[in-house]
């Protein structure tokens, strides 16, 4: 990690990229350096720089902990004890906050997705592939660029509002974080800026900026890029999703006014020659969602399908039982309690208070922040991992 603000206090940074140094970074000047992390991608645009150091925080808090409850074990057995539990962590908080809150109840119920409460759980099974899919990969996974906004915030301690800076300045350019404090006030910003809808309509800071190089005045089309990967892939059309879903396609332009709206049919008519032609992302974006989730139909289907497959394929899955990498019950009782709320109150160093499900905006009754010191928000026990040394004699 970098211990770029010790003399202030502050919590680490991500290392310096100091290898291949201008690879997925835009450097104004041979001084200034991205972050490096396991994936190359992380300085893609600030705010998953952030996430990346945020869990790279976790593990390392973790393995700090184990240090002191097992002086026992060498580097290695602590790297990898704590390396298992952030995984768990990262796989308990993604299908108990983000798809309820992207995918709804319902979808989840129907694809088997919602997580047991107590007790192993015994859906593991050999013959699904947890691969990903490239219908997820190419298109409905990318549903989450339809969110984005047209500028990040940063937010106060308090909750109030400071700045924003357009998101095509953020891109491959993490270099706020050098700033002592900014750090925190983007994850500020994150829980409580309002996300864009999930619609057809997407920032122009990513459809005419996107990668702008300094000095120019336009980049390039996420929008393009997204479709022209579906057809680099050979992914079939959105109708046949449809089919592949279980749903009727629509054998005219006029039929497809019942999932989406009418201008984006009327678009569609311009561009293309049938409904077959449509694009799976385009046509994906452009549903209506379903009740209680931000997507609809189709892509609902397909990443509700991949993470089933995620989960049912997937035998090192923090809830199984009789597995060389299986939690004791004590140990997974403890990693239920797993929450992004805490996560950001761990491992940030001016949150005093934050809502109970970050994903969601904040609200007095259903959603309200509480502070991070006060209990409410559970903590996972790592006392629970505790191993006595085995005796020489």
């Amino acid at each position: 990690m970098n211990p770029a603000f010790k003399n202030h206090g502050l919590k680490d940074l991500l290392p310096l990229r100091l290898k291949d140094p201008d690879e997925g970074c835009t450097r104004l000047n041979r001084s200034q350096y991205c972050f490096d992390a396991g994936e190359v991608r992380v300085n893609e645009q600030l705010i998953l720089a952030t996430m990346h150091t945020i869990w790279a925080r976790e593990h390392n808090r973790i393995a700090h902990e184990f240090s002191k409850i097992n002086p026992h074990w060498d580097d290695e057995t602590i790297f990898q004890e704590a390396r298992r539990i952030v995984i768990a962590e990262i796989q308990h908080i993604t299908y108990n906050e983000f798809l309820p809150t992207l995918l709804g109840k319902g979808v989840m119920e129907k694809f088997g997705l919602l997580l047991q409460k107590e007790g192993y759980w015994n859906g593991y099974d050999p013959n699904v592939n947890p691969n990903i899919l490239a219908e997820f990969s190419a298109a409905a996974f990318r549903i989450g660029h339809t969110f984005l906004p047209t500028t990040v915030e940063r937010w106060s301690k308090a909750h109030k509002f400071i700045a924003s800076k357009k998101l095509s300045d953020l891109i491959r350019r993490p270099y706020d974080l050098y700033r002592a404090g900014v750090f925190d006030e983007y994850i500020m910003g994150l829980t409580n800026q309002v996300a864009q809808a999930m619609d057809d309509s997407v920032t122009q800071e990513v459809t005419n900026t996107l990668f702008k190089k300094p000095g120019q005045r336009f980049g390039v089309d996420l929008v393009a890029f997204n479709i022209q990967r579906g057809r680099e892939f050979g992914l079939p059309g959105f109708m046949e999703y449809r089919k592949f879903c279980g749903l009727p396609a629509s054998d005219s332009f006029q039929s497809l006014s019942l999932d989406m709206p009418n201008s984006t049919v009327f678009r569609y008519t311009t561009i293309y020659d049938s409904p077959d032609d449509v694009d799976l992302w385009s046509g994906g974006v452009s549903e209506k969602p379903l009740p209680g989730s931000m997507a609809g139909p189709v892509f609902s289907c397909i990443l509700a399908t991949q993470f089933s497959y995620a989960r049912r394929g997937d035998r090192f899955w923090y809830e199984l039982p009789n597995q060389p990498s299986s939690f004791t019950p004590e140990q997974l009782k403890e990693i239920r309690k797993a929450r992004l709320a805490r996560v950001l109150c761990d491992n940030t160093d001016l949150m005093d208070t934050i809502q109970l499900w970050p994903i969601v905006l904040p609200d007095h009754e259903i959603n309200p922040r509480v502070p991070c010191r006060s209990g409410i928000i559970p903590s996972v026990n790592l006392n629970k991992w505790i191993e006595l040394p085995v005796s020489s004699n």
